[in-house]
């Protein structure tokens, strides 16, 4: 499909057109999500595969975001286009488990992880024209097919964390009643489906936000000049390793009660668990890192024109935490010896009500991105720092809980473990995670870019991490 071919929607605002260069420039392919989902009773199709096919339809027609595509060409306005029809047999992928769904208590899912490894390793372009940008992968489980992961895999121009959670009760609603007795009976499959003429897509987060710059601090003469944590230098060409760890409800009950013990909230306590675990895994001689911390702003912004809707409303600040942050203080500790994190969750709790205080005159909140608007050509921007070192150690996006669909009744699907995947984007952090909470408990998904730590260090974390969390639900028993 060509671009004369196309319907032009609308420009793409800065954080849209920050995702679609970066994407363009091989920068950042693809974040995706997960949702395990098993049928409350056995249906009576042997094959549902049909039941999934009529299932995205009602997502396409709900969603039409999904039939937009970012159009760059260097030196001209980043648009968005919408594409005529979308072929489901092009974007559907369907791949049977070799073993059953581990369930040995460690919290490692090795054939998910590597599918979602080759995922978020695939970008959205082609030798065939412009293409849909998202995919749908099923992974059955193994020796059965009403119970399966669902992935959507899609460009974050169009998506943010939110997104996908409206893509999943979108979805997990179409399968709810399409399995219902009184359903009308699956009519043969449509697998061309069009977007009616009148179907839009959201609006860019500065058609609703005036994005006044927040108040910038005065430089600081002799600032220090922090030895931060940053791996190795960007490389290209760029890859993502990407690995999960999935904590059971007790260990999510046992860490909720140690957070409320310590009155500290759970993501900034995890934040603080988390980069202790990397410090005790680093030398000695790391002094600092600084954190990235995405946040979704949609509860500050008009709710006619964000809530249902795909899109990217979401802003960032950062906490920066020493190695020193965590020294133990007991008289009988070694000299550079780690203590306890909660002093530092503290103070990225502290940290983040203070971002969460900014507002303007009028109460409007501040938002770090609006200094995006003063950037004219992204391209530019993001070719200028290739080369050039990182600019932060870690990331941790706190996606909060999936909430399935419901709609009162007993559901003929369940929605149970949900997992976020997304590449690594090549000049960000040296470790960059997810975290979603669901039925089955709290998954974390680990992505870095190769090249820039290795693997070692990652399931060290890993290791570290579910070591804390069997202690403390050990000693809540």
């Amino acid at each position: 499909m060509s671009i004369s071919q196309l319907k032009k929607l609308r420009a793409a605002g800065k954080l849209e057109e920050m995702a679609a260069v970066a994407h363009e420039l091989d920068l950042y392919t693809t974040a995706g999500f997960s949702v395990h989902y098993k049928a409350s009773q056995a249906l009576p199709a042997p094959d549902i595969e049909p039941l999934i096919y009529h299932a995205l339809a009602q997502v396409l027609h709900e969603l039409p975001t999904l039939f937009a595509v970012p159009i760059v060409a260097e030196g001209e306005e980043t648009y968005f286009a919408r594409l005529p029809s979308i072929d489901l047999r092009k974007v559907t992928t369907f791949v049977q488990r070799e073993k059953p769904v581990p369930d040995d208590g460690n919290g490692r899912d090795a054939e998910l992880d590597a599918l979602l490894q080759t995922q978020v390793n695939t970008n959205f372009k082609s030798n065939e024209g412009i293409q849909p940008v998202w995919r749908f992968i099923v992974l059955y489980d193994y020796a059965a097919q009403q119970a399966f992961t669902a992935n959507f895999m899609v460009h974050h121009a169009i998506a943010d964390g939110a997104s996908f959670q409206l893509l999943h009760r979108a979805f997990h609603k179409a399968l709810h009643t399409l399995s219902s007795p009184s359903s009308t009976p699956h009519s043969e499959i449509s697998y061309l489906i069009s977007p009616n003429n009148e179907d839009a897509i959201g609006p860019p987060i500065e058609a609703i936000h005036s994005l006044q710059l927040p108040p910038s601090s005065p430089p600081q003469p002799n600032a220090p000049n922090h030895n931060d944590w940053l791996g190795n230098p960007p490389s290209f060409p760029h890859a993502t390793g990407y690995t999960t760890l999935t904590l059971s409800p007790a260990m999510l009950h046992a860490w909720t009660h140690e957070c409320r013990a310590h009155r500290v909230a759970p993501p900034a306590a995890l934040n603080a668990l988390l980069t202790r675990t990397i410090y005790a895994a680093l030398p000695a001689t790391t002094e600092s890192m600084d954190i990235n911390i995405p946040v979704d702003v949609r509860s500050s912004l008009p709710p006619a024109a964000v809530d249902g809707a795909m899109g990217n409303f979401f802003d960032a600040f950062r906490v920066r935490v020493f190695r020193r942050d965590f020294l133990a203080q007991e008289a009988d500790a070694e000299e550079g010896e780690l203590g306890d994190f909660w002093c530092v969750a503290r103070k990225v709790t502290a940290e983040t009500r203070q971002y969460f205080s900014r507002t303007g005159d009028d109460g409007e909140a501040q938002l770090n991105i609006a200094g995006l608007k003063n950037v004219p050509d992204l391209h530019a921007l993001l070719t200028s720092l290739v080369g050039g070192p990182r600019s932060e150690s870690l990331e941790l996006a706190y996606i909060g809980p999936h909430v399935p669909y419901a709609d009162g009744s007993t559901l003929r699907w369940q929605a149970g473990r949900a997992t976020v995947s997304r590449c690594a984007f090549a000049l960000g952090a040296c470790l960059q995670m997810t975290v979603v909470l669901h039925g089955e408990g709290m998954t974390i998904g680990f992505a870095w870019p190769r090249g820039a730590i290795g693997d070692e260090l990652v399931e060290e974390t890993i290791k570290g991490v579910r070591e804390y969390f069997v202690g403390i639900t050990k000693g809540a028993a």
